[in-house]
């Protein structure tokens, strides 16, 4: 299998509920935010010349991770069966 197909199918796995076919929009919007929080703590650091906190920035690592989480725990009856 090439690379790009493995990319495109690992990205379908990330993005869509456990049939593989059905757009999650909390896993995308999980995938969104994550990569708006490191270009934002990215920027802080790099721009702002803020120094790096790891307290604050696991603090808010862990803030998303488990929104997610809860998330995804509240619609699980709504997936559809696999």
């Amino acid at each position: 299998m090439s690379p790009i197909k493995t990319i495109l199918r690992w990205v379908r796995q990330l993005t869509t509920s456990k049939d593989n076919q059905t757009p999650d929009v909390i896993r995308i919007g999980a995938i969104l935010i994550g990569i708006q929080f490191l270009i934002l703590a990215g920027w802080d650091v790099a721009k702002a010349g803020n120094p790096f906190d790891p307290s604050n920035y696991g603090t808010g690592a862990a803030a998303i991770l488990a929104a997610t989480g809860a998330a995804l725990w509240a619609k699980r009856k709504d997936e559809p069966d696999v």
